[in-house]
């Protein structure tokens, strides 16, 4: 499943449905707002050999009719909240009782990888915010996943090129793969 998670701030002229709330006894948020409306509608892919090709299908699904999907499809427990539980399961779209033989399937070609641009993240200028805060959830996920990372002061200013060593040294720790090789 490829699910997109914006619209990208285009109008969609079709009001929001109503949708159950994932926890009908939560208190409103900001501007009483309930979480029980669907947001704009957003386009997903679901890619399988267990459904006919060129398959459109244009009913209502919710992100959380892929937790709904999962959850039930290997028994994965209860429903994490009431809009998982209520969302439609995407089961529908695997309508095919064998998969499709793979000399019918597409050729997919993954196109290489671009350069980094280093233009993206100046030397010596100070992070924006929204770099900052995805540079924090970085580290939090490299040592969760067993790498060493420095302990760096999340109000502390810093700047493009500390930032980059960091996430250098840290994914050769994660990834070995990437660190250069001496000459």
């Amino acid at each position: 499943m490829i699910v997109f998670d914006e619209h990208g701030g285009t109008y969609d002229h079709v009001p929001p449905p109503a949708a159950v709330a994932p926890d009908p006894t939560a208190p409103p948020g900001q501007m009483g707002f309930t979480f029980d409306r669907l947001g704009v509608r957003l386009p997903a892919i679901a890619i399988s050999a267990w459904m006919p090709p060129q398959t459109v299908v244009n009913g209502v699904h919710h992100h959380t009719s892929v937790i709904r999907t999962l959850r039930e499809r290997w028994n994965l427990g209860r429903p994490l909240t009431a809009r998982d539980a209520s969302a439609p399961d995407l089961s529908v779209l695997l309508s095919l009782d064998s998969p499709r033989d793979p000399q019918d399937w597409p050729d997919v070609a993954a196109r290489p990888v671009p350069e980094f641009d280093q233009a993206l993240v100046p030397p010596e200028a100070p992070l924006s915010p929204l770099a900052t805060a995805m540079f924090h959830g970085y580290l939090a996920l490299a040592e969760q996943l067993g790498a060493a990372v420095p302990v760096v002061d999340d109000k502390a200013p810093l700047r493009g090129q500390d930032a980059t060593a960091i996430v250098h040294e840290t994914a050769h720790t994660l990834f070995p793969g990437l660190r250069p090789t001496s000459s």
